[in-house]
């Protein structure tokens, strides 16, 4: 199965009628798996209010959403990218109960979280009470008295001059999550960031080389905010990674995202920080399609930067792609668009021990799977060895889903494997190894393997 991450924008307009050719792909195509993720929910949630017509616009939201996914959710387990089957109406009631939890992150916040459990209340006070007399140190308290960075200071962290504590870092912290999250304020942090760092915001917005400008400022300032703005250890190294750098452009003006709390939908940093991990969900993916042009134009920029390969489509872009090379509904083709593959497309050959190896990389997903080939040439003039292999990115994950239906597809073509396994089970999949599946068919043995996290399908004669 191909793996399409869709943004949440285009499903909204899928759902209004829009795109009728995407649509028709999409829906019950079981060539595809069409994961939703937290973000999407989160995407919601972001116009809910308690009137009935608003909750009855939700309500079809994740109607849709849940019938074109077939409610496979994408969650952050904080280790992996996890697929789960999930009713994203069921999550996204969890997702209201919970989404004044965290929002009072003061310590005062943190203490009404911790009394609410009698097993944590008694060390959660004694926590809290050591952390309010803390100071923050002397050279953060110069840093706050500065005339020159004081204004900027406060309305990054508003009120921590009176109380350069601990507990009034807390509060100030507090006060600028809600700010950034609820208000306007993150225009203003954008600008701060900006002016800091000399960037004009006119000249980066649409510059073909954003990172060349903004790695050049930042060396020319002495200091470099690349991977600070999230180092949780709550996701995956790599998530934080591409999160971090969606939020960087963004910071530094490169295809900015609006901010606007005045009128309609509200946008505000919370809408930049799930763009960003949209970005990050998608990047577990083979394609990700949105249609948003700076989203769309940021994602490139930083899947470029970070070599993902997934590939980042507009609809009409995707639909123009599956048409010409993802819809092969005859099984029996796979093995002749191979072949036909080594004959006339292009090749990248390195040399080997004993031989020398060709890679082909395409635009097919061969039994909806394996888009690139690997041909061995030995020296000796000895068989030559083919396999089919996946072009993909580290954090790119397979899920036994696919595998189920990839099995499938050969044993289609191939028949019942030599061991008489039969169709594959979750419970084969243990501490990350798997047996595999072999065929023999004309003097020709096939072989589908789990070499390390890569699936590859050899075929020897």
């Amino acid at each position: 199965m191909i793996k399409v991450y869709l943004d949440w924008n285009v499903i909204s307009q899928m759902k209004n009628g829009n795109h009728p050719e995407l649509n028709n792909i999409i829906f019950d195509n079981p060539k595809l798996l069409v994961p939703y993720s937290t973000s999407h929910i989160g995407d919601i949630l972001s116009s809910f209010n308690e009137t009935e017509r608003q909750k009855e616009l939700i309500r079809l939201d994740l109607e849709f959403l849940s019938k074109l996914t077939n409610d496979h959710c994408l969650y952050n387990d904080g280790k992996s990218i996890l697929l789960d089957y999930t009713s994203p109406i069921e999550l996204f009631g969890q997702r209201v109960e919970m989404k004044d939890t965290f929002n009072d992150i003061s310590l005062d916040g943190l203490s009404e979280i911790f009394n609410q459990d009698e097993s944590t209340k008694e060390i959660g006070e004694t926590f809290i009470n050591s952390l309010k007399s803390i100071s923050l140190g002397e050279d953060f308290i110069q840093a706050l008295e500065n005339p020159e960075v004081a204004d900027q200071m406060e309305k990054m962290f508003p009120g921590l001059k009176e109380n350069p504590t601990m507990e009034g870092f807390f509060q100030s912290f507090s006060k600028m999550n809600i700010a950034l999250n609820e208000n306007d304020n993150y225009k203003h942090l954008r600008e701060i960031v900006q002016d800091g760092f000399g960037i004009n915001r006119d000249k980066i917005f649409n510059i073909e080389e954003p990172y060349k400008l903004i790695d050049k400022e930042q060396k020319n300032k002495g200091f470099a905010i690349d991977g600070y703005i999230d180092n949780s250890k709550n996701a995956p190294e790599w998530f934080n990674k591409i999160s971090n750098e969606y939020i960087l452009l963004d910071m530094f003006g490169y295809q900015e995202d609006n901010v606007n709390v005045k009128k309609g939908r509200k946008e505000t940093f919370k809408n930049t920080t799930e763009d960003a991990f949209h970005a990050s969900f998608a990047s577990t993916c083979s394609f990700y399609v949105l249609n948003d042009k700076k989203s769309y134009n940021k994602t490139k920029k930083i899947y470029e930067k970070l070599s993902v390969k997934t590939v980042v489509f507009k609809p009409e872009e995707f639909v123009d792609y599956y048409n010409r090379y993802l819809n092969i509904e005859d099984v029996s083709l796979n093995l002749p668009i191979a072949y036909d593959v080594l004959k006339n497309h292009e090749f990248y050959e390195s040399e080997e021990e004993g031989g020398k190896l060709r890679t082909y990389f395409m635009p097919y997903f061969l039994f909806d799977f394996f888009n690139k080939i690997l041909v061995y040439i030995p020296n000796d003039d000895s068989y030559i060895s083919l396999l089919l292999s996946q072009n993909k990115s580290d954090n790119y994950i397979t899920y036994v889903k696919q595998v189920i239906k990839l099995v499938d597809n050969i044993t289609e073509l191939l028949g019942i494997d030599v061991e008489k396994i039969g169709r594959v089970k979750e419970e084969e999949f243990i501490d990350g190894k798997w047996s595999g599946r072999t065929w023999k068919q004309n003097n020709i043995t096939y072989r589908l393997i789990l070499n390390n996290v890569t699936f590859q399908f050899y075929i020897e004669e």
